[in-house]
Order: C-alpha cells, then structure tokens, then sequence
C-alpha cells in the first residue's frame, strides 16, 4: 500500500484526522523516564506511540530534535520500525524541510526512505524543479511540499505578490497540484494561522489530494474553519499537534502517558466534531 492510500484509510477506519508530532525535547521529557539521553528519548517516544496510535491517522517525526542528540538518527529510525511492526496502518513521515540540487536530494532520500524507512518527507519546493525529481523514483512515497507555512515571518516571502496579483504561494501551490503530482503522491501544507480562504483554496486542491494543515496548538493556530478542507469523502485534511500532545498540562498529576492519551483523544474528538 502506498503512502497517500495508508493515510486515507487511515482517516477514514480509525475516523481520525489527528496527527501526532514526535518531537523529544530533552528538557521536556518526564522526569519519570530515565537513563543517557538516547535511551529517554526511545523510552519515551515508544510510550507515545503506544498511546496515540489508536487515534491518529499519522505521526510526523522533526528530524531536528534527532539530528543534535547522540545516537540520534538511530533512535528516529528504531521508533520508525516499532511503528511500522506495531501499527503498519499508521504512516510516518519525517519533518526535515529539505530541498536542494539532484545529488543532495538523492542522499537526503537515501537516507530517510532507504535508511530511515519513513513514508514520507516535508520538502521546502524553493529551488524549484530538481527538488521534486528526486523522488520519482519513489512513486508509493509521500512528498509533503510547503505552499503557505504557518510561522508568523511567512508572509514576508510567501505573500509577496507575482505580476499576475497572485501571491507566491498559490503559484507555489499550483505546481504541486499541475506540475510535480506526477506519481499522485503530494501533499500540500496550508496554514492556520495566516487568515487564508479555506473554502477558495480547497477548490485549488484535487479531491484525491491530502493536505497538511499547519500550525495548530502551541503555533496559535485552530480548525474553525476545518471543514472548508474536507473532500467529498469528509476526510482528506489531517492537522498535526506536536508539543500539545506530547507535554499536554497535567493539573492532576496522572502519570505522563495517560495524560498524553487523554490529549490525543481530545484532540481527535475536537477535530471530529469541527468537521461535523
């Protein structure tokens, strides 16, 4: 099965639309999980896993949490495999913002879907073609392409208008879906947070095609507007929450992982009935 299938199925068996960022900030690690930093950071991802995967439909690695630790990209491709042995309906994909020339795309995809064994990456599409050619020799891959990020400097970039009156990033967007779909593998990541027609740019986006929306919880952004996203199937949107799931407020005490599964449902249910 490839990337984009085991996503929509995901969506739609486990009625979840809910994406669990992994994102191990050492200084946030419950102090209950212990030993050299490595092994926190495994322990502890593990018991996420353990407790989100029933009610997600994906999780997103951040390759950069993994990259400064010892033994990291160890860690990152261990918990990759739990999560394909234990939850092979469970996609994974790796946040590492990439795009370069052809050479350096082939090492970057070497490593993570030859390595790594990720089901997809989060590409930056700005150098243009040769980005994209990198992964045409991984058609059941999943290519997660930025069009309109959710960080508050976006706009300085992505908003600047073309001759045509249209914003950068619609011309952006127009690509993924005209230009580089060509193995019907991409997934365009739309903002939260900067005030955009949802409505008017699911019309911009194939039915057929997911999108990433970005920069809900700790980033200020919601999914008020959620439904506006939905396909004709009421699912093809999937929205991440990193720190809000993985470090949720704990006013009473319970131990770290019930909290955690208690945050991930909250948030599945919230997402449910946004879309209702």
């Amino acid at each position: 099965m490839n990337a984009i299938t085991k996503l929509a199925s995901r969506m739609q068996a486990g009625g979840t639309l809910a994406c669990c960022g992994l994102d191990p900030d050492l200084s946030r690690i419950p102090n209950e999980v212990t030993g050299p930093d490595a092994d926190r950071v495994y322990q502890f991802l593990s018991g996420v896993v353990e407790v989100a995967a029933p009610n997600v439909c994906s999780f997103k690695a951040q390759k950069a949490f993994f990259d400064g630790l010892d033994g990291g990209h160890e860690v990152l491709t261990e918990i990759v495999r739990d999560i394909h042995r234990d939850h092979p309906d469970v996609p994974v994909f790796v946040d590492c913002k990439i795009g370069d020339i052809d050479n350096t795309m082939g090492a970057y995809t070497d490593f993570l879907f030859g390595k790594v064994d990720a089901d997809g990456i989060l590409i930056n599409p700005y150098m243009g073609d040769e980005v994209l050619e990198a992964f045409d020799n991984y058609p059941d891959k999943a290519v997660v392409v930025l069009a309109r990020t959710s960080n508050p400097g976006a706009a300085v970039v992505q908003d600047a208008l073309m001759a045509d009156g249209r914003p950068l990033w619609q011309h952006i967007l127009r690509l993924v879906v005209e230009r580089w779909n060509k193995n019907g593998n991409l997934i365009p990541v739309i903002s939260s947070t900067a005030g955009l027609d949802l409505k008017v740019t699911r019309r911009m986006i194939p039915n057929e095609m997911p999108i990433l929306l970005a920069g809900v919880g700790a980033q200020g952004g919601d999914y008020s507007d959620l439904k506006a996203l939905l396909n004709t199937s009421g699912s093809g949107v999937f929205v991440n929450s990193s720190r809000g799931l993985l470090y949720p407020p704990n006013p009473t005490s319970a131990a770290w992982q019930k909290a955690v599964a208690q945050a991930v449902v909250d948030f599945k249910e919230a997402l449910n009935r946004a879309r209702r």
